[in-house]
């Protein structure tokens, strides 16, 4: 009788154990189950606030490329490109579109600031807006080295 009972509580002792590891097999699935469910979730709120940084920080260069200088717009540039890679929306030819646009705006600011410096005798902010004038032109493709030599005469004779 002895050894009945003793081989009845093994049986139950070995059910009840795997009752208990299959509760925990399923527990953790459920518990997995549930994580990669909120991660899911999460992820897309994570991708809605992207774009929506992505939006928001485009119309920030928009308005500081009709309003800011030429270092506010490339600063709200540059947080564009970042925020739209991360986005995933991103596109090349527009960064080049509003780039040409800041450099654009730059360009004729230090034609204006070259020709204020003439105006008021001012060699040295003249040749600071036609070094400016220079590099910006150069860096977007449009400088024009006779134009630059015209007016880096008419800084010469300033200075005399």
């Amino acid at each position: 009788m002895d050894r009945m009972r003793m081989k009845n509580n093994l049986l139950q002792n070995t059910i009840v154990a795997a009752v208990i590891i299959a509760g925990y097999i399923l527990v953790w699935d459920a518990v997995a189950w549930a994580d990669a469910k909120q991660v899911q979730q999460s992820e897309k709120i994570t991708r809605r606030q992207l774009k929506i940084a992505a939006a928001n920080s485009l119309w920030r260069l928009k308005r500081a490329v009709e309003r800011d200088g030429y270092y506010g717009a490339r600063v709200a540039l540059n947080v564009w490109r970042a925020n739209a890679i991360e986005a995933g929306t991103f596109k090349q030819e527009q960064y080049d579109e509003y780039k040409k646009q800041i450099y654009e705006k730059s360009i004729q600011n230090s034609l204006d600031c070259f020709e204020y410096g003439l105006e008021n005798e001012s060699y040295t902010d003249a040749k600071r807006c036609l070094y400016t004038y220079k590099i910006r032109s150069e860096e977007i493709g449009t400088f024009d080295q006779p134009r630059y030599e015209e007016m880096n005469e008419k800084l010469k004779s300033l200075r005399k």
